[in-house]
Formats: structure tokens, sequence, C-alpha cells
């Protein structure tokens, strides 16, 4: 056997060491959300009039009312009280139930997600 093909103290690696496994483990913690915090969200038909004194339900659809994101003279807000979309059509913001809290509060993702679920305690 020549020196190039000799085998190397340490097994197949040449004597380098493994190196340990440095992918993240996910350890729950108090601060991880729920896993069906999807399902566990206050309903946008209870959330929304709470939230938006003006706004003005028409059953189950799309209903109007003044953007809390900007001054507003007219009803430029259409929320949808079945899947929680919004759109103001002035200030062209829009989203979901859970992005409307975050720009509401000024919170961040999961600590809106948090207060929608447990409040603020």
């Amino acid at each position: 056997m020549n020196a190039a093909h000799k085998k190397r103290p340490g097994g197949s690696r040449g004597g380098v060491q493994a190196r340990p496994d440095r992918r993240a483990r996910y350890e729950p913690n108090n601060n991880a959300l729920p896993r069906d915090w999807r399902d566990r969200l206050p309903s946008p038909a209870t959330y929304y009039p709470a939230m938006l004194p003006s706004l003005k339900p028409h059953g189950t659809g799309w209903a109007p009312a003044r953007c809390p994101f900007h001054d507003d003279r007219d009803a430029s807000l259409s929320v949808h009280l079945g899947h929680g979309g919004w759109r103001c059509h002035a200030c062209g913001l829009s989203g979901d139930l859970v992005t409307f809290h975050m720009q509401r509060n000024g919170l961040a993702f999961a600590d809106s997600v948090r207060d929608l679920l447990w409040g603020s305690q």
C-alpha cells in the first residue's frame, strides 16, 4: 500500500471529528403559540364591531367603517365579517384580523396573536 492510500487515524474523516448537530431543536416554552391558534381567534363578526364603532354591518358580508389608521370622514374601510379580511380604499392598507390587530395596537405578529387569544395580561 502506498502512502497516498494509507488509512488515516480517526476513521474515514482523516482524524477530523464530526461536528455536533447544530440544528435548532424545537423546545416548547411559555411564549410559543398553540398549534391551533388560528381556530381559537375571535370571530370577525364579534371582533370588528367592538373595535370599530362606526361599523355598519350588513349581514355577514362586507361592512363599511371609517378607517382608524388615518383621518377619515367617510367610510373608506371595508371589513368582511365572514372571513375577517379588511381593506381601506383610501390609504391602501389591507389584511386579516391579526394584521388589523397588529396595526391598531402596534404589536408584532406573535404578540398580536397572544393578545387576541388571551387578552392583555
